[in-house]
């Protein structure tokens, strides 16, 4: 990525699946959505904050839901 683009979906990168993804639970309060850059950082996509995980979690990587 380059600076100033950091997104969740940059994990997608991670091909030996070393980084852990750490998550407020509060991302999961109605509405339920989060905005992330798709790895530029010119746009927002929106979805549902289970789909992230999902995403994440079906790379392979750990995920952590945590209260802050």
């Amino acid at each position: 990525l380059v600076p100033g683009a950091v997104s969740p979906f940059g994990i997608l990168n991670d091909s030996e699946h070393k980084v852990h993804f750490f998550i407020d639970a509060d991302f999961f309060e109605e509405p339920g959505l989060i905005g992330v850059h798709p790895n530029d950082n010119t746009a927002t996509i929106w979805l549902k904050t289970e789909d992230l995980v999902a995403i994440v979690k079906e790379h392979e990587n750990q995920v952590t839901v945590v209260h802050l």
